[in-house]
């Protein structure tokens, strides 16, 4: 089973691509080992510029006051 937050969808498609693409690896290989790092590399050879434009693009947290 694959979990997503709702946030994601306001990231760019590619990102979205690569978090998919991810979590799908882990499917094969449980750790983020050698064995993870080459199927990512397979499967998505420019998975590390996403990870990367992901992570400068964080997740935004709101305080609904209620």
């Amino acid at each position: 089973m694959i979990w997503l937050n709702l946030e994601l969808a306001k990231k760019p498609s590619e990102c979205l691509e690569y978090i998919v693409m991810h979590e799908m690896v882990h499917l094969l290989e449980r750790n983020h080992n050698d064995r993870f790092i080459s199927l990512m590399n397979e499967f998505m050879p420019k998975w590390r510029f996403y990870k990367e434009e992901l992570n400068r693009r964080p997740l935004r947290h709101e305080n609904w006051g209620y």
